[in-house]
This record gives C-alpha cells, structure tokens and sequence, in this order.
C-alpha cells in the first residue's frame, strides 16, 4: 500500500494575511532607515493598501471581461501594483525610492514621468467630486515614505 502523499495546509485569508504581514515586518526590520513600530507601520500600511487595491482592480476588470465590458481602472500602468511591486525582474533600492519619493522620475516602464506618490496625488482632478480616485489622491496627500 502507498504511503499518502503529504500537503500542505490550506492557509485561509486571515491567515495568509498573517503571513504576508509577518513576512513584510521581519524585511522592514533590517531596513536602517526604520527605527521601529512607528516607522514601519505607515510604511506598511500603504504598501498594502496599493496591493488590495491592485487585487481589487484585477477583480474588477475580470468581471467586466465576463460582462463583455471595458473596464477603466483607477490607478492606470505603471503605476498599478503589478506594473512596479509584482515583477520579479522590478524595481529596486535607489530606483525604488527615487520612483516612489520623487515628483519626476524614470518609471518601471523606462518613461520619464511623476513618480509613484505624486502620481497617486494627482488623482484629484482626474474624477468626480468623492470619487475613488479623489479619496485615493487624499489618502496620499499625507502620506510620507
């Protein structure tokens, strides 16, 4: 008789938000520039907010494919999570600052344009009054990598 193979456990979403989450602290720690909790936190709070956000996003465009409709999406390439974060072959160290802190920098696409943060800012004046993409732009307003 065979042995049964062995597998692995099912993670469920709380758990695997777990995971991401310790694995995400435990990197930012060995970061110099972070000097604890107070540091991080921020940090890691809007790294997650662009990751959901991209899911959410990919979602979107999936069930408008379904429905046979184009789907405009909110933060547009190469901007979106999957454009910059995602790629194993993405940006890194100085050019990963200098695309998210700078207001100009070179993009993940070879272009010159806004960087990462002055992009998501400038969101404001692209939709309705309360659009997502309004409260997108404040939510960045006061963000600060």
């Amino acid at each position: 008789m065979a042995k049964p193979k062995k597998t692995k456990p099912v993670l469920t979403t709380a758990q695997q938000l777990s995971a991401l989450i310790k694995s995400a602290r435990d990197i930012l720690r060995k970061d110099k520039g972070l000097n604890g909790d107070v540091d991080r936190l921020p940090l890691l709070t809007w790294v997650m907010f662009l990751k959901f956000l991209d899911d959410l996003e990919i979602l979107h465009e999936q069930e408008a494919e379904l429905d046979g409709k184009r789907y405009q999406g909110i933060v547009e390439s190469p901007y979106r999570w999957r454009d910059w974060a995602a790629r194993e072959d993405g940006v890194t160290g100085e050019e990963l600052l200098s695309f998210i802190n700078q207001d100009e920098t070179i993009r993940p696409d070879g272009q010159r344009g806004k960087g990462l943060f002055a992009y998501l800012r400038g969101l404001a004046g692209e939709g309705e009054k309360g659009s997502q993409r309004e409260v997108i732009a404040n939510v960045f307003k006061g963000v600060q990598n």
